[in-house]
């Protein structure tokens, strides 16, 4: 698809991977929706990159549903779903706690299957739609203290499998992105602190420009999963 074509909504989208790909599609002339829990940064950055702002905690479904429903209403065509929500807390087996497992669960896969399943709904009735599923290399290979972010990506990339098979016939692509590091806030927001930034270490517009690249790959093809690492971090 042309990329002048995207009207996406994009979860998580007020920093970092999302805010990187919702700034691009836009200026390539595309439309799109960010949603992210907390208002004040949501509004400032819809207000800096031209899109269009929706609170929602992607984890309650009560919030999901009006989310997908005035993104219907906002954009005139909407055509893409970016999976973008989630976040990272890590601990060791011996120390994690149920509550803690339970609520990446329910923000980094049940949050995307929701979005998901109310997007899918629209695409089916327009027989065309695109869905973008970012996980992460931590969805490939597990480590030290990851149980309960790689369990909630390699759930991802499960249902993502799914939803290919399911959604095909009805002409709707279902894609999946493992980046590796990227320099964002992620590691700071899961209390692993601040790191000083690396020029040879990934960006956000490094997985943003995959992203843009594979929605605009011709809509016969679709790139199935793609994974991004730096090339040789130092």
């Amino acid at each position: 698809m042309e990329l002048s074509d995207v009207n996406a909504l994009i979860t998580g989208g007020s920093a970092g991977l999302g805010k990187a790909t919702a700034k691009m599609i836009i200026e390539a002339g595309g439309s799109a929706v960010i949603a992210a829990r907390g208002k004040e940064r949501l509004r400032e950055t819809a207000e800096e990159i031209g899109a269009i702002p929706i609170q929602c905690d992607v984890s309650k479904e009560k919030e999901v549903i009006p989310l997908v429903e005035q993104t219907i209403e906002e954009l005139d065509n909407y055509n893409v779903l970016i999976n973008n929500a989630g976040y990272g807390e890590f601990a060791r087996l011996v120390n994690l706690s149920a509550s803690d497992m339970e609520a990446q669960l329910r923000t980094n896969t049940i949050g995307a299957m929701m979005v998901a399943r109310e997007s899918a709904r629209h695409f089916i009735q327009q027989s065309y739609g695109n869905i973008v599923n970012v996980s992460s290399s931590s969805g490939k290979r597990g480590s030290k203290g990851g149980t309960a972010y790689s369990a909630s990506k390699f759930a991802l990339g499960g249902m993502t499998e799914c939803w290919r098979t399911e959604l095909r016939p009805h002409n709707i692509r279902v894609m999946q992105i493992n980046p590796s590091e990227v320099q964002t806030n992620f590691f700071e927001n899961a209390g692993q602190g601040s790191r000083t930034f690396n020029e040879t270490k990934l960006i956000a517009d490094d997985i943003a420009q995959t992203i843009c690249s594979m929605l605009a790959l011709h809509d016969r093809g679709f790139i199935t999963e793609t994974s991004v690492w730096a090339t040789n971090p130092k």
